[in-house]
């Protein structure tokens, strides 16, 4: 429900807030925008989170790293291949500790994306946003 996803993201963005010093401005949906938990109320929560002042992000590019059979060739691959032909990207990978993969994969897809020309720069308020299409 909105209410949930509200209650959740004030436990995440307080949790944020206290351990950086920082009050986020920006964040992705898990899953993404619209995704099958939220298709229902995707625009609401969208609305309201707008509402709010927060800017969010979805992504271009998956390297399909959280995928059950994902390894570092395979999410390197997809990342390269996601990438080919876009003037940008935003490259959706996981972070958390089982992630060694991806880790790997990024010594790779690194210089392979500055060889083509791709710049590497953070994401915040100030960069427009990769969002899904709502049908």
């Amino acid at each position: 429900s909105v209410d949930a996803f509200l209650n959740d993201f004030a436990i995440c963005y307080d949790y944020i807030e206290n351990i950086t010093g920082e009050a986020p401005v920006i964040f992705r949906f898990p899953g993404g925008s619209i995704n099958s938990y939220n298709k229902k109320i995707c625009k609401e929560l969208i609305n309201e989170m707008g509402r709010r002042g927060f800017t969010y992000f979805d992504w271009n590019v998956s390297s399909d790293d959280a995928t059950k059979h994902s390894d570092e060739d395979s999410i390197y691959s997809k990342v390269i291949k996601g990438c080919k032909g876009r003037k940008s990207a935003v490259v959706l990978m996981h972070d958390s500790a089982p992630k060694k993969d991806t880790v790997a994969a990024l010594k790779r897809i690194i210089p392979e994306l500055l060889e083509q020309g791709f710049v590497f720069d953070r994401l915040s308020e100030n960069v427009q946003p990769t969002v899904f299409k709502i049908e």
